[in-house]
């Protein structure tokens, strides 16, 4: 059936406002149920963490809900989260680098307080693409960008990939957004999980 309804990103950012509000005061339970059903590929997700890294990232962004984002994919399937992340190695000598996890395990009770997942409003294939893209980088076993460089492409950190994908596909999900930076061994413009969050291409579909 053809719906003839018309939403606008007035009521689209109105929406995710009410969503976020919701969301505030309702943090996970154990056994989180996650509706992958309503997954696609290339939807972004965040996490506000619970580890020093994630400390360090709030308190330079102290209007950002969360730490941490990625991207959705889906393999054999199963949902994947495709991420740049440091501190969280696999095995013993493992360097940080772009992962691959189930989404199960990017948003379990340890590592995220809070959670959420977007849609990307864009071509689905597009979208895919830019998964694919992701998915490339993480065979490649790109390592993590301690140096938050923006210009390198050689390393990246988790905002930084989600930036990199989705511009190859002609989208500016930060849409020019930075973030002044000056605390104790980080200073200068980076890119924060914030500023690809308050994207107008991002609509919400499950937070907690």
């Amino acid at each position: 059936m053809k719906n003839n309804t018309h939403i606008t990103p007035f009521a689209i950012s109105l929406f995710s406002l009410l969503f976020l509000s919701a969301c505030k005061d309702n943090p996970p339970k154990e056994g989180l149920h996650l509706p992958q059903e309503l997954f696609r590929e290339g939807d972004i997700v965040f996490r506000r963490g619970t580890g020093f890294t994630s400390r360090i990232v709030l308190a330079a962004d102290s209007e950002g809900r969360y730490s941490h984002t990625g991207i959705l994919k889906k393999e054999r399937g199963a949902w994947y989260v495709i991420h740049a992340v440091p501190g969280e190695p696999d095995f013993k000598g493992d360097a940080d680098r772009i992962k691959m996890e189930p989404v199960e395990r990017f948003f379990d009770a340890g590592k995220a307080a809070r959670g959420a997942v977007m849609h990307v409003q864009a071509d689905s294939a597009l979208a895919c693409r830019a998964a694919r893209s992701a998915l490339g980088l993480f065979r490649k076993h790109l390592l993590f960008d301690h140096d938050y460089d923006l210009n390198d492409t050689t390393e990246m950190y988790c905002t930084e990939l989600i930036d990199y994908v989705y511009r190859k596909e002609g989208i500016d999900l930060s849409e020019g957004r930075t973030t002044s930076v000056n605390i104790p061994g980080m200073s200068g413009d980076y890119l924060m999980p914030n500023d690809i969050a308050q994207s107008g291409r991002l609509c919400l579909i499950y937070c907690f």
